[in-house]
């Protein structure tokens, strides 16, 4: 494979001002930020191509890195604790996760070749990254103090998992695919434990309704995604501060089913490749984005700040609505919000050899219909090392 050096011109990025702007018509405030990041990803100045060599990207090194993620609603207002309350996730990235002994890839490898995901790039030349993560989300009520089950309200809910991610990366289209395979379990009793210890260590109140969650003790469940991103706008200057921005298209089948489309902006001093940055890849927590390091090792040290946003159309969540397994409460479709918008941003900075911190706010619009109608907000710590 060559070098390749590309820049887009940035007339063609049109996304905000038309089908965002439809799909999120109800949503004032989410067409004003459509439109901001529009506006500020078309702003034209002169443009430098940041110098990728791929010639060696083709071999993937068995280790290139780690993050872990953590996230809590006490981290915005310091007096929340509804919703999505928290959770975590570590992530290992490399060769070698394909060769741990609990990797899931080779279910993954399945699911890519029975969904004939793979066609799409079989014939290009690309490279492949991977990247294996285990981790926990917690969600509970308003009121955590009642013991009793709280009807039209968000029920409690946990899910413990473990994924793997494939990403693939076609340079010379500056295109990047991704798959992800999670399998793991709703409703595992350790789940109330574990949140006590965390409420001790905060000195909070303890959560009482743990005996109510979406399938209490315990049900399998998965989840399939698959994602597609596209560079709409790479611009550098000789100071070493640049821009990018993509477009993302996501689909995903299991407890949590939709499709969503949305954009990532970041800028500042950028020294790893566009095709690493994938703050989209969440659910809740974010979820295996692959780890890696500096385009240039004798580049600066990074510090950039980001923002991003999607619109999710979801047929089924099973955070709410339950699965197989009886819960004390659940949501049926009509009472679920079935157009979700969702944006985030945050603010990395490098502060030593490969070693990166991230401070992160997200929120979503409404996800129940009703009085008890919220716009969750939650905050997220990243700490990664990169090889």
């Amino acid at each position: 494979m060559n070098n390749y050096h590309y820049t887009a011109p940035v007339s063609t990025i049109d996304f905000s001002r038309s089908a965002a702007k439809g799909i999120v018509r109800g949503n004032r405030w989410w067409r004003r930020i459509f439109a901001l990041l529009g506006a500020t990803a078309m702003f034209n100045s002169q443009s430098y191509a940041q110098d990728d060599d791929i010639s060696d990207l083709s071999i993937e090194p068995h280790n290139t890195g780690w993050a872990f993620y953590l996230d809590n609603d006490v981290l915005t207002t310091g007096d929340r604790d509804q919703d999505y309350t928290g959770g975590f996730a570590f992530t290992l990235s490399g060769v070698r996760a394909l060769e741990y002994p609990i990797s899931i890839d080779g279910w993954l490898t399945s699911l890519d070749r029975f969904s004939r995901f793979r066609n799409v790039y079989r014939d290009r030349d690309h490279f492949q990254r991977h990247s294996f993560e285990y981790g926990v989300t917690l969600f509970t009520p308003s009121d955590i103090s009642v013991a009793a089950p709280i009807p039209d309200d968000h029920p409690y809910a946990s899910l413990f998992f473990i994924s793997n991610t494939e990403q693939t990366v076609v340079p010379g289209d500056d295109v990047s695919y991704s798959s992800t395979l999670l399998v793991g379990f709703l409703g595992l009793d350790m789940a109330e434990g574990l949140q006590r210890s965390m409420h001790d260590l905060l000195g909070v109140e303890e959560p009482m309704g743990w005996d109510n969650q979406i399938s209490s003790g315990g049900e399998p469940t998965f989840k399939y995604t698959v994602s597609r991103q596209k560079t709409r706008a790479q611009n550098y200057r000789p100071s070493g501060i640049g821009r990018e921005f993509k477009t993302m298209v996501e689909g995903n089948i299991g407890f949590s089913t939709d499709v969503n489309a949305g954009f990532t902006w970041r800028w500042g001093r950028i020294s790893t490749p566009w095709w690493s940055f994938n703050p989209h890849q969440a659910e809740y927590v974010n979820l295996g984005s692959p780890v890696v390091g500096r385009t240039n090792q004798d580049s600066p040290k990074e510090f950039y700040f980001w923002f991003s946003a999607s619109v999710k159309y979801r047929f089924y969540n099973a955070i709410l609505q339950g699965q197989v397994r009886d819960s004390a409460v659940t949501f049926g479709r009509s009472g679920l919000e079935h157009v979700i918008g969702e944006a985030w941003m945050g603010v990395t900075k490098e502060f030593g050899r490969g070693w990166r911190g991230s401070l992160v706010i997200r929120g979503r619009t409404e996800e129940i219909k009703g009085p008890s109608a919220r716009e969750p907000v939650w905050g997220s710590i990243i700490l990664s090392k990169a090889y």
